[in-house]
């Protein structure tokens, strides 16, 4: 879930749960020893990332695409790379020439959706079928499926953050409140009851349901995070709980803190 432009002093404010498998071996949101530019949570199988941000002012981050009726990629590259590419990339490499350069390989990967921003525009690309525009300000959400898809969960929660962002005035105190709101709205477990609702990805219907939750909570898989991400004049602010099974109720909490600079 996505906040572009909306609030005056946080052009971007991410609110996001990542699901994975949990005996896939990551690391929590960090500022990487090999890369001390980057604050992002790294997937130690592949190397890449899902959600990161650079000290330059660059944001991306990156959903897979759920089809499984269509035949999967033979040596696919790894799509965390493309997130982490973006986050290596020169200060004046920009969200839309970067946009550019993905398209010309997107045939690559199996599906994904990405989305980058330099500090002044972002841009998505992905989705199946393919799809790659700038966007407006706004309220944005995306989960397994193009971006802006209306599947339940997606839409429950973009209509529960309009309403924090209507809720509490935008003051100095705006960041600690609306945090809290937040991961209780990531924390959702209920899953939908209406089979007419669901998507079909060609999982069947009782695994739909399982994936129907804002956060999942199936054994060996599930949301093994959940974080929020401000962005400000001078850095980026993530907060992030993950959690030590899918369905364990307790979590360990840290934020982190990216400045801005010129190189």
């Amino acid at each position: 879930m996505i906040a572009y432009k909306v609030h005056p002093d946080y052009p971007l404010v991410i609110v996001s749960n990542r699901d994975e498998f949990f005996e896939r071996p990551t690391e929590p949101i960090h500022t990487w020893d090999c890369q001390p530019t980057i604050l992002a949570g790294k997937d130690l199988k592949a190397g890449g990332t899902w959600l990161g941000a650079n000290s330059l002012g660059k944001v991306a981050f990156l959903t897979n695409v759920r089809n499984f009726r269509k035949p999967p990629h033979p040596h696919p590259r790894s799509r965390g790379n493309l997130v982490l590419d973006f986050l290596k990339s020169p200060k004046d490499f920009s969200a839309r020439q970067y946009q550019e350069e993905v398209l010309k390989t997107v045939s690559d990967y199996e599906g994904f959706n990405l989305f980058v921003f330099d500090g002044n525009h972002a841009s998505y690309v992905g989705g199946d079928p393919l799809q790659s525009y700038n966007l407006e300000p706004g309220f944005h959400a995306v989960s397994n499926a193009n971006w802006n898809t209306v599947w339940p969960k997606t839409a429950k929660l973009k209509t529960n953050v309009e309403q924090v962002f209507d809720s509490f005035p935008m003051n100095e105190n705006w960041r600690t409140f609306v945090t809290l709101e937040f991961f209780r709205l990531l924390a959702n477990a209920d899953l939908v009851k209406e089979d007419s609702l669901l998507p079909d990805t060609g999982i069947g219907l009782e695994r739909e349901r399982y994936l129907s939750s804002i956060r999942i909570r199936v054994p060996g898989y599930g949301t093994r995070a959940s974080t929020i991400l401000f962005y400000g004049k001078d850095g980026v602010e993530m907060l992030e709980r993950t959690f030590p099974d899918p369905l364990s109720n307790e979590y360990s909490e840290r934020r982190e803190v990216l400045a801005f600079s010129e190189s």
